[in-house]
Protein backbone atom coordinates (compact mmCIF):
# COMPACT_ATOMS: atom_id res chain seq x y z
CA UNK A 1 0.00 0.00 0.00
CA UNK A 2 1.18 3.40 -0.80
CA UNK A 3 -0.37 6.70 0.27
CA UNK A 4 0.44 10.08 -2.28
CA UNK A 5 -0.91 13.66 -0.85
CA UNK A 6 -1.91 16.22 -3.85
CA UNK A 7 -3.06 19.80 -3.74
CA UNK A 8 -4.53 21.86 -5.86
CA UNK A 9 -5.73 26.00 -6.02
CA UNK A 10 -8.57 24.89 -8.49
CA UNK A 11 -9.99 21.21 -9.70
CA UNK A 12 -13.07 20.47 -11.60
CA UNK A 13 -14.94 17.05 -11.70
CA UNK A 14 -17.74 17.63 -14.22
CA UNK A 15 -20.18 14.93 -15.18
CA UNK A 16 -21.67 14.52 -18.44
CA UNK A 17 -23.65 17.24 -18.43
CA UNK A 18 -25.38 19.61 -21.32
CA UNK A 19 -26.97 22.97 -20.77
CA UNK A 20 -26.27 26.52 -19.26
CA UNK A 21 -25.16 25.12 -15.66
CA UNK A 22 -22.19 22.32 -15.67
CA UNK A 23 -21.87 20.96 -12.05
CA UNK A 24 -18.93 19.39 -10.79
CA UNK A 25 -18.35 16.60 -8.01
CA UNK A 26 -17.57 18.22 -4.56
CA UNK A 27 -14.69 16.68 -4.00
CA UNK A 28 -11.85 14.59 -6.44
CA UNK A 29 -13.58 11.49 -7.68
CA UNK A 30 -11.76 8.24 -7.95
CA UNK A 31 -12.29 7.88 -11.86
CA UNK A 32 -10.59 11.57 -11.89
CA UNK A 33 -7.62 10.07 -9.70
CA UNK A 34 -7.23 7.10 -11.54
CA UNK A 35 -6.69 8.81 -14.71
CA UNK A 36 -4.41 11.28 -12.72
CA UNK A 37 -2.64 8.12 -11.83
CA UNK A 38 -2.45 6.61 -15.50
CA UNK A 39 -0.78 10.13 -16.42
CA UNK A 40 1.76 10.46 -13.82
CA UNK A 41 2.70 6.84 -14.34
CA UNK A 42 3.09 7.57 -18.11
CA UNK A 43 0.00 5.22 -19.40
CA UNK A 44 -1.91 6.55 -22.54
CA UNK A 45 -5.74 5.56 -21.54
CA UNK A 46 -7.41 7.16 -24.52
CA UNK A 47 -8.24 4.92 -27.23
CA UNK A 48 -7.99 7.48 -30.37
CA UNK A 49 -10.76 7.12 -33.76
CA UNK A 50 -7.88 6.42 -35.77
CA UNK A 51 -6.76 3.17 -33.56
CA UNK A 52 -8.14 -0.38 -35.21
CA UNK A 53 -9.56 -1.45 -31.97
CA UNK A 54 -11.93 1.78 -32.27
CA UNK A 55 -15.63 0.64 -33.27
CA UNK A 56 -16.53 3.84 -34.93
CA UNK A 57 -19.51 4.56 -32.72
CA UNK A 58 -19.26 7.84 -31.60
CA UNK A 59 -16.96 10.63 -33.35
CA UNK A 60 -14.40 11.11 -29.82
CA UNK A 61 -12.03 8.46 -28.37
CA UNK A 62 -12.82 5.97 -25.98
CA UNK A 63 -10.99 4.33 -23.18
CA UNK A 64 -8.27 1.62 -24.50
CA UNK A 65 -8.86 -1.90 -23.35
CA UNK A 66 -6.39 -3.51 -20.17
CA UNK A 67 -5.59 -0.83 -18.62
CA UNK A 68 -3.94 -1.95 -15.20
CA UNK A 69 -6.46 -2.74 -12.47
CA UNK A 70 -6.13 -1.12 -9.06
CA UNK A 71 -7.78 -0.75 -5.84
CA UNK A 72 -7.82 3.09 -4.61
CA UNK A 73 -9.12 4.97 -1.50
CA UNK A 74 -9.30 8.89 -1.03
CA UNK A 75 -9.73 11.20 1.57
CA UNK A 76 -9.43 14.75 2.75
CA UNK A 77 -6.70 15.00 5.35
CA UNK A 78 -8.04 16.52 8.98
CA UNK A 79 -5.46 19.11 9.21
CA UNK A 80 -4.33 20.38 5.27
CA UNK A 81 -2.50 23.55 6.44
CA UNK A 82 -1.88 26.05 9.50
CA UNK A 83 -5.42 27.58 9.09
CA UNK A 84 -7.35 24.49 9.33
CA UNK A 85 -6.40 23.85 12.74
CA UNK A 86 -9.37 23.28 14.84
CA UNK A 87 -11.60 23.36 11.79
CA UNK A 88 -11.06 20.25 9.81
CA UNK A 89 -14.06 21.15 7.97
CA UNK A 90 -11.89 24.02 6.07
CA UNK A 91 -10.30 20.87 4.87
CA UNK A 92 -12.88 20.16 2.37
CA UNK A 93 -12.50 22.14 -1.14
CA UNK A 94 -15.14 25.08 -1.81
CA UNK A 95 -17.48 24.67 -4.54
CA UNK A 96 -17.32 27.80 -6.50
CA UNK A 97 -18.35 29.23 -10.12
CA UNK A 98 -17.58 31.32 -12.73
CA UNK A 99 -19.66 32.73 -15.83
CA UNK A 100 -18.30 32.20 -19.42
CA UNK A 101 -19.05 32.00 -23.17
CA UNK A 102 -19.01 28.71 -24.51
CA UNK A 103 -18.05 27.84 -28.00
CA UNK A 104 -19.50 25.10 -29.84
CA UNK A 105 -20.57 23.45 -32.52
CA UNK A 106 -24.66 23.40 -32.09
CA UNK A 107 -27.55 20.64 -32.53
CA UNK A 108 -29.31 21.52 -35.86
CA UNK A 109 -29.28 24.58 -37.33
CA UNK A 110 -28.60 26.80 -34.65
CA UNK A 111 -26.75 29.70 -35.27
CA UNK A 112 -25.87 28.46 -39.01
CA UNK A 113 -25.98 32.01 -40.59
CA UNK A 114 -22.39 32.72 -38.88
CA UNK A 115 -20.66 29.39 -39.88
CA UNK A 116 -19.09 30.32 -42.74
CA UNK A 117 -17.81 33.71 -40.87
CA UNK A 118 -16.37 31.39 -38.59
CA UNK A 119 -13.86 29.83 -41.42
CA UNK A 120 -14.24 25.88 -39.43
CA UNK A 121 -14.49 27.49 -35.79
CA UNK A 122 -16.78 27.12 -33.45
CA UNK A 123 -18.89 29.65 -34.25
CA UNK A 124 -22.20 29.17 -31.85
CA UNK A 125 -22.01 31.02 -28.41
CA UNK A 126 -24.22 30.31 -25.55
CA UNK A 127 -23.29 32.10 -21.65
CA UNK A 128 -23.08 29.21 -18.94
CA UNK A 129 -21.81 28.61 -15.43
CA UNK A 130 -19.47 26.35 -14.24
CA UNK A 131 -18.53 24.93 -11.19
CA UNK A 132 -15.27 24.61 -9.87
CA UNK A 133 -13.43 23.53 -6.49
CA UNK A 134 -11.02 25.33 -5.13
CA UNK A 135 -8.42 24.92 -2.18
CA UNK A 136 -8.17 21.32 -2.59
CA UNK A 137 -6.13 18.73 -0.62
CA UNK A 138 -6.40 15.04 -0.78
CA UNK A 139 -5.01 12.12 0.31
CA UNK A 140 -4.73 8.86 -2.31
CA UNK A 141 -4.30 5.00 -1.21
CA UNK A 142 -3.13 2.50 -3.37
CA UNK A 143 -3.21 -1.10 -3.05
CA UNK A 144 -3.52 -4.32 -5.29
CA UNK A 145 -0.84 -3.54 -8.04
CA UNK A 146 2.31 -3.12 -6.99
CA UNK A 147 3.47 -2.74 -10.42
CA UNK A 148 1.60 0.24 -10.92
CA UNK A 149 2.21 1.71 -7.34
CA UNK A 150 6.05 1.57 -8.37
CA UNK A 151 4.83 3.25 -11.84
CA UNK A 152 3.25 6.00 -10.07
CA UNK A 153 6.34 6.68 -8.26
CA UNK A 154 8.98 6.51 -10.78
CA UNK A 155 6.61 8.99 -12.86
CA UNK A 156 7.10 11.10 -10.05
CA UNK A 157 10.65 10.95 -10.17
CA UNK A 158 10.79 12.01 -13.68
CA UNK A 159 11.02 8.61 -15.87
CA UNK A 160 8.08 9.10 -18.13
CA UNK A 161 8.04 12.84 -19.01
CA UNK A 162 8.65 11.82 -22.42
CA UNK A 163 6.36 9.26 -22.66
CA UNK A 164 3.26 10.64 -21.28
CA UNK A 165 0.66 12.99 -23.10
CA UNK A 166 0.71 16.57 -21.46
CA UNK A 167 1.08 17.40 -18.28
CA UNK A 168 -0.94 16.52 -14.81
CA UNK A 169 -3.98 18.64 -13.99
CA UNK A 170 -7.70 17.97 -12.47
CA UNK A 171 -9.87 18.29 -14.89
CA UNK A 172 -9.16 21.53 -17.10
CA UNK A 173 -5.90 21.83 -18.60
CA UNK A 174 -5.53 25.27 -16.84
CA UNK A 175 -6.17 23.41 -13.58
CA UNK A 176 -2.68 22.52 -12.68
CA UNK A 177 -1.48 20.83 -9.04
CA UNK A 178 0.45 22.60 -6.66
CA UNK A 179 1.91 19.21 -5.61
CA UNK A 180 2.10 15.63 -6.06
CA UNK A 181 3.84 13.42 -3.30
CA UNK A 182 4.38 10.01 -1.82
CA UNK A 183 3.57 9.98 2.22
CA UNK A 184 5.60 7.23 3.98
CA UNK A 185 3.18 7.53 6.27
CA UNK A 186 -0.56 9.08 6.16
CA UNK A 187 -1.75 11.60 8.44
CA UNK A 188 -5.37 11.23 9.88
CA UNK A 189 -7.83 11.42 7.12
CA UNK A 190 -11.77 11.23 6.85
CA UNK A 191 -12.05 8.83 3.87
CA UNK A 192 -14.49 8.78 2.15
CA UNK A 193 -16.58 5.28 2.07
CA UNK A 194 -19.46 3.92 0.37
CA UNK A 195 -23.03 4.52 1.82
CA UNK A 196 -24.94 1.23 2.36
CA UNK A 197 -28.34 0.45 3.33
CA UNK A 198 -26.65 -0.20 7.01
CA UNK A 199 -25.20 3.73 6.53
CA UNK A 200 -26.93 5.12 9.89
CA UNK A 201 -28.38 8.86 9.48
CA UNK A 202 -27.44 11.45 6.72
CA UNK A 203 -23.81 12.23 7.07
CA UNK A 204 -22.21 15.60 5.95
CA UNK A 205 -20.38 16.18 2.62
CA UNK A 206 -22.16 13.08 1.47
CA UNK A 207 -21.64 12.90 -2.45
CA UNK A 208 -21.99 11.00 -5.37
CA UNK A 209 -18.72 10.35 -7.08
CA UNK A 210 -17.88 8.58 -10.68
CA UNK A 211 -15.96 5.43 -10.31
CA UNK A 212 -15.30 4.59 -13.85
CA UNK A 213 -16.44 7.03 -16.82
CA UNK A 214 -17.50 5.34 -20.53
CA UNK A 215 -16.71 7.60 -22.89
CA UNK A 216 -18.63 5.92 -25.78
CA UNK A 217 -22.06 5.73 -23.80
CA UNK A 218 -22.44 7.59 -20.56
CA UNK A 219 -25.23 6.11 -19.34
CA UNK A 220 -22.35 3.27 -18.38
CA UNK A 221 -20.85 5.09 -16.31
CA UNK A 222 -20.26 3.73 -12.96
CA UNK A 223 -20.76 5.93 -9.69
CA UNK A 224 -21.77 5.43 -6.10
CA UNK A 225 -22.67 7.31 -2.80
CA UNK A 226 -19.94 7.94 -0.65
CA UNK A 227 -19.51 10.10 3.04
CA UNK A 228 -16.63 10.92 4.60
CA UNK A 229 -15.59 8.88 7.64
CA UNK A 230 -14.49 10.57 11.35
CA UNK A 231 -10.31 11.09 11.30
CA UNK A 232 -8.41 7.64 10.99
CA UNK A 233 -4.90 6.32 9.52
CA UNK A 234 -5.86 3.61 7.58
CA UNK A 235 -8.71 3.57 5.07
CA UNK A 236 -11.65 1.20 6.27
CA UNK A 237 -13.34 -1.43 3.87
CA UNK A 238 -15.81 0.29 2.50
CA UNK A 239 -13.37 3.26 1.64
CA UNK A 240 -11.71 0.88 -0.82
CA UNK A 241 -12.46 1.35 -4.37
CA UNK A 242 -11.54 -0.95 -7.11
CA UNK A 243 -10.94 0.27 -10.48
CA UNK A 244 -11.40 -2.55 -13.05
CA UNK A 245 -11.74 -1.45 -16.72
CA UNK A 246 -12.88 -3.33 -19.29
CA UNK A 247 -10.57 -6.11 -21.29
CA UNK A 248 -12.61 -7.15 -24.00
CA UNK A 249 -11.39 -6.22 -27.32
CA UNK A 250 -12.76 -5.77 -30.60
CA UNK A 251 -11.66 -7.79 -33.66
CA UNK A 252 -10.24 -5.42 -36.09
CA UNK A 253 -11.02 -7.48 -39.01
CA UNK A 254 -14.66 -7.11 -38.28
CA UNK A 255 -16.33 -4.04 -40.17
CA UNK A 256 -15.98 -0.99 -38.35
CA UNK A 257 -18.94 1.16 -38.26
CA UNK A 258 -18.70 5.15 -38.75
CA UNK A 259 -20.64 7.78 -37.42
CA UNK A 260 -22.03 10.29 -39.92
CA UNK A 261 -23.38 12.84 -37.56
CA UNK A 262 -21.57 16.33 -36.89
CA UNK A 263 -19.29 16.52 -34.13
CA UNK A 264 -20.91 18.47 -31.30
CA UNK A 265 -18.83 19.82 -27.67
CA UNK A 266 -17.50 22.20 -25.89
CA UNK A 267 -13.77 23.24 -25.05
CA UNK A 268 -13.85 22.58 -21.25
Amino acid sequence: MKFFYISAPFAACRSFTAGWYRPTAPFLTPSAIYGLILNVAGIESRLREEDPGHDGSVPSSLNRFDLPAVEIAIGVPAISSNDNVGTPDRAFPRVQSVYQQLHNYPVGSTGKERAASCYGNKFNITPVRREFLSDVHALVAMRGNLELEERVVRGLNGEFNQERYGIPFLGDNSFLLDRFEELYEAPPTRWFERVTTETEGIKEHTSRLTIMIHRGDPSQTNSDLFAPTESQIIPPTLAWIKIEPATTTIDSDQPQKRNSKKRTGDTS
